[in-house]
C-alpha cells in the first residue's frame, strides 16, 4: 500500500459516513426550484442568492443559475432573489403541503449601490463559497492592461496569484508552479493558454462570461492538479436579440456577436492581431500573427433538458524567411465541448460532457541546407458526469464521474538523422462523492472523497475533501478546509517561449505529484462599504519534478522511463492572503496583500540543497480601483507591488575554448536562487469615456502603463569583457501609452 493510501485510510469512513446516512431519505413537506436569469439577454446567473424572507431558509444557484429549497412547511412565504450588480426580486408564495413549485426569475441589472444589498446568513451557509474569487466581463474590460484587456491579467490581481514578469500570463498560485494549475474552458481543459509568447492569454474576454478562480482546497468534483482551479465560462449568447461589440486596440481587432435562436441562443467571437502590418510600417520584419475562435450554441430541448455546444480555436505562427536563415514558430489550442444538462425531478439535477482538446507546437530552424525541427503535441478525449440531489434542506450531495483518454507524443529532428521520438498513451479515470451538511444554524460542512487512477503505473489516489464553517456573529464567519490532491502529468516550461512547452506523463518509473492543502480564514462582511476575508494556507508537497538537466544535454532515446527525464523530491509552501472589496463613495474594486513562502528540494537538482522557485515573492500589494466621475467618464487605477524574487547568482568565472579554436570568458553560477532582484512596482492608469455615436454604445479609452516608468529588473547579465565581471540589467515594459476603441451594437 502507497504512503497515500495509509495516510487516506483512516479517514474514509469519517468522509463516507454522511452519505450512507441519506440514502434512506424521503421526499417530505413542499419545495421550490427553479431558475435564475439575467432580464437583458436571458442568461443564467451563477450563484445568485435565493432566501426566504423571515425564515431561515435559502439556497445559492449553482453554475447553470438552478436552485432548490426542499421540506419547506405548508404557508405563505416571501421569496428573495439577488445577484450583485442586479435588482432584487421579491415574490408572494403560498405553498400547500407536499407541493413542488417552479419559480423561475429575470433580474434587471442596475449599479450596484451596497447599501441596498439585502443580506441574509443562510442564504449562503450550505455553499461554502470561501476561497473563489469570481470576475465577471465587466471586471475584465475595464482594468488598465498593456495594450488590451486579458483575463490572465486580471487573474494576476488576485491575491496569492504571482507572475514572473510583464511578458509572462503564467499563474504561479500560493507558491505553486504553471502547470499545476487546471485550467478549464468551458469544463474542457486547456494546456497551453498563451498568446505572443505568453504576453496575452487565449481568451477573448467578450466572448468570456465569467472567471472563477479557486487558489486551494477545492471540492471533489475537480482533480488532477496541485494548486488551484481557474474555471472560464464562455457567454451563452443573448436570447432576446441580436446585439454585439466590436474593439480596436493598437495590434488586434475582435469582434463578437451573439443572439437568439429558435429555442436557445448562440455566440461567437473573434479575434485577428495586425502584429506583421504595423511592423511594417516601422521598417520591421516580423511575420506573425495570432487569431483565436470562440463559439456556443444553446438549444432547450424542453424545460428540464438543455444542451450545448462550444468550440475554441487559437493559433499563433511566426513565418520568418531570411536569405540564409529561416524560422517557423507555430502553436495553438482546439477544444471542443457537448453538454447536457437534466432535472430528473425538482432535487435531481444531472450534467454531462463530452468533449476534447489539443495542443500542438511546431518548431523548424534552417539554416545552409541544415534543418532542426520539434513537434510537440498533447491530445485529450474525455467524459465528464455529475449528478446534484438535494435530500433535504440540510444536505446536498454531489456524486460524479470522469475519463480522460490521453496522448502525448514529442518528435525531434536533426539535419538527416532521426532524433528523438517520444510516445505516451494513458487513461485518467475518476470518481467522485460529497455531501454539503447544514449541521445547524452556525455550523456548515461539506465532505468529499475523490479516486482518482491512471493507468500507467497503475496508479490509485484517494484524495479525501474536507471544509468546515461556522457562523461567528451577523457578519463575521470562519473557515478550514483540507484536501488531498495528486496529478499525474508534468510540463517542462521555458519562460519566454511558451510554445516550446512540452507535457509529459507520469509512468510506474516516476510517482504522481501529490499536495496537501491546509487553510484557515475569517470573513468579515459583506458590510454597506466593504468585505473582507483573510485566509492562511500550508502546502507540503511530494514527488514534485525539474525536468533532468542531464538528460537535456544528452541525446536521450526513443520513449525513455520518466525518472530519466524528470528528477522528483519534495517542497512546501505557505503563506496568507487578506483581500479587501470596496464600494465607498465613487470608489470600486479591491486591495490585496499577500504573503508567501515556497521551497523545494530535489534529487540531483542545486546539488540536492534547498532552493527557492523562481516564483517565490515574499511580499505582494495590489491595488485595483475603478472610479466614476459621471459624465460617462470613468478611471481606473491598478498598482502592484512585489518583493524580488528569486535569481541565481554568478561566483565566478572560467575560460572556455570551443571547437573554432576561440577563446572566451564565461559565469560560473553558484547555487540555484540564492539572490533577489530588486523589488517590482508598476502603477497603470486608464480613463473611458461613453457616448452614443450613430445609435451604438462607443467607448474611447486612454491607458497609461508604468505610468512613472519604473525599471523592473527582467534578466540580469554578465558583462564578462571586464574584470571584476559587471552585470548589466535587462528591463521590463517601459511607460506605455495605448488607446482603444469599442463600440456596441
Amino acid at each position: 500500500m502507497t504512503r497515500a493510501n495509509r495516510k487516506t485510510c483512516p479517514v474514509l469512513f469519517l468522509l463516507l459516513f454522511p452519505l450512507l446516512l441519506l440514502l434512506p431519505c424521503s421526499v417530505e413537506a413542499a419545495t421550490v426550484a427553479g431558475f435564475v436569469y439575467d432580464a437583458e439577454n436571458g442568461e443564467a446567473l451563477p450563484y445568485a442568492n435565493v432566501f426566504f424572507r423571515n425564515a431561515p431558509w435559502g439556497d445559492m444557484a449553482n453554475r447553470k443559475g438552478y436552485y432548490v429549497i426542499p421540506a419547506l412547511p405548508a404557508g405563505e412565504y416571501e421569496i428573495v432573489f439577488g445577484y450583485m450588480g442586479y435588482r432584487q426580486e421579491v415574490r408572494t408564495i403560498t405553498l400547500a403541503e407536499n407541493e413542488e413549485m417552479t419559480i423561475s426569475v429575470e433580474l434587471q441589472p442596475q449599479a450596484i449601490q451596497m447599501a441596498t444589498v439585502e443580506v441574509n446568513e443562510t442564504a449562503s451557509d450550505l455553499a461554502l463559497e470561501t476561497g473563489k474569487l469570481y470576475l465577471a466581463t465587466r471586471d475584465l474590460t475595464h482594468m488598465p492592461a498593456p495594450v488590451e484587456a486579458d483575463v490572465f491579467r486580471a487573474v494576476q490581481m488576485l491575491p496569492g496569484v504571482s507572475t514572473l514578469s510583464d511578458y509572462s500570463s503564467g499563474l504561479y498560485v500560493r507558491g505553486g508552479s504553471a502547470d499545476q494549475n487546471l485550467i478549464l474552458l468551458d469544463d474542457m481543459d486547456v494546456y497551453n493558454p498563451d498568446h505572443l509568447f505568453g504576453f496575452f492569454s487565449t481568451f477573448n474576454v467578450d466572448a468570456v462570461k465569467t472567471v472563477e478562480l479557486q487558489k486551494g482546497g477545492f471540492p471533489a468534483q475537480h482533480g488532477g492538479r496541485l494548486s488551484s482551479v481557474l474555471d472560464v465560462q464562455n457567454r451563452d449568447g443573448n436570447r432576446r436579440e441580436i446585439e454585439g461589440v466590436a474593439r480596436l486596440s493598437l495590434i488586434s481587432a475582435s469582434a463578437t456577436v451573439e443572439g437568439p435562436w429558435k429555442r436557445g441562443s448562440w455566440m461567437v467571437s473573434g479575434r485577428q492581431t495586425f502584429i506583421e502590418q504595423l511592423a511594417r510600417l516601422s521598417d520591421i520584419d516580423l511575420p506573425y500573427e495570432f487569431y483565436d475562435l470562440h463559439a456556443k450554441g444553446n438549444y432547450d430541448f424542453a424545460e428540464n433538458d438543455r444542451s450545448s455546444v462550444s468550440y475554441y480555436r487559437g493559433r499563433d505562427r511566426l513565418d520568418w524567411n531570411q536569405e540564409n536563415l529561416d524560422i517557423l514558430l507555430e502553436w495553438g489550442n482546439d477544444t471542443w465541448s457537448t453538454q447536457w444538462t437534466h432535472l430528473f425531478s425538482s432535487r435531481v439535477f444531472s450534467h454531462l460532457l463530452i468533449g476534447g482538446s489539443r495542443f500542438q507546437t511546431i518548431a523548424e530552424v534552417e539554416f545552409d541546407d541544415f534543418k532542426v525541427s520539434t513537434e510537440n503535441k498533447i491530445t485529450d478525449v474525455c467524459a465528464k458526469w455529475g449528478l446534484s440531489y438535494r435530500p433535504n434542506r440540510s444536505h446536498l450531495i454531489d456524486f460524479g464521474a470522469e475519463v480522460k483518454a490521453l496522448n502525448f507524443s514529442y518528435v525531434d529532428r536533426i539535419g538527416k538523422e532521426s532524433g528523438s521520438e517520444l510516445k505516451y498513451d494513458g487513461v485518467y479515470g475518476a470518481l467522485y462523492a460529497q455531501d454539503e451538511w447544514m449541521l445547524s444554524p452556525i455550523w456548515s460542512a461539506e465532505a468529499g472523497l475523490r479516486l482518482n487512477y491512471y493507468t500507467e503505473g497503475e496508479y490509485f489516489r484517494l484524495s479525501p475533501r474536507l471544509s468546515l464553517r461556522r457562523q461567528i456573529r451577523e457578519y463575521v464567519s470562519a473557515h478550514a478546509r483540507y484536501g488531498r490532491y495528486s496529478q499525474f502529468l508534468n510540463l517542462v516550461a521555458f519562460e519566454g517561449a511558451s510554445f516550446a512547452s512540452m507535457w509529459f506523463p507520469v509512468d510506474k518509473t516516476l510517482d504522481p505529484g501529490i499536495a496537501d492543502h491546509y487553510i484557515l480564514g475569517v470573513e468579515f462582511g459583506p458590510y454597506r462599504h466593504i468585505s473582507l476575508s483573510i485566509e492562511g494556507y500550508y502546502k507540503p508537497y511530494d514527488n514534485v519534478v525539474e525536468f533532468s538537466e542531464e538528460y537535456q544535454r544528452s541525446l536521450g532515446d526513443n520513449d525513455p522511463d520518466m525518472c530519466r527525464l524528470f528528477n522528483s523530491g519534495t517542497g512546501e509552501a505557505y503563506g496568507v492572503d487578506v483581500h479587501l472589496r470596496n464600494q465607498v463613495s465613487r470608489f470600486t474594486g479591491w486591495i490585496g496583500y499577500a504573503y508567501g513562502y515556497s521551497r523545494r528540494t530535489i534529487k540531483d537538482y542545486n546539488f540536492g540543497r534547498e532552493y527557492a522557485p523562481t516564483y517565490d515573492r515574499r511580499h505582494q500589494v495590489y491595488v485595483v480601483q475603478d472610479i466614476s466621475v459621471g459624465y460617462g467618464l470613468s478611471l481606473n487605477a491598478i498598482f502592484r507591488y512585489g518583493s524580488g524574487q528569486p535569481v541565481t547568482l554568478a561566483s565566478g568565472r572560467y575560460t572556455v575554448h570551443d571547437i573554432t579554436g576561440r577563446e572566451y570568458e564565461t559565469p560560473l553560477y553558484g547555487d540555484i536562487n540564492t539572490g533577489r532582484l530588486p523589488s517590482y512596482h508598476r502603477l497603470d492608469l486608464g480613463i473611458s469615456k461613453r457616448k452614443r455615436v450613430a445609435g451604438m454604445d462607443m467607448e474611447f479609452g486612454l491607458q497609461v502603463i508604468n505610468a512613472y516608468n519604473r525599471k523592473n529588473v527582467y534578466i540580469r547579465e554578465y558583462d564578462m569583457e571586464k574584470n571584476p565581471a559587471e552585470y548589466r540589467d535587462v528591463t521590463m515594459l517601459p511607460i506605455l501609452p495605448t488607446i482603444s476603441v469599442s463600440a456596441r451594437f
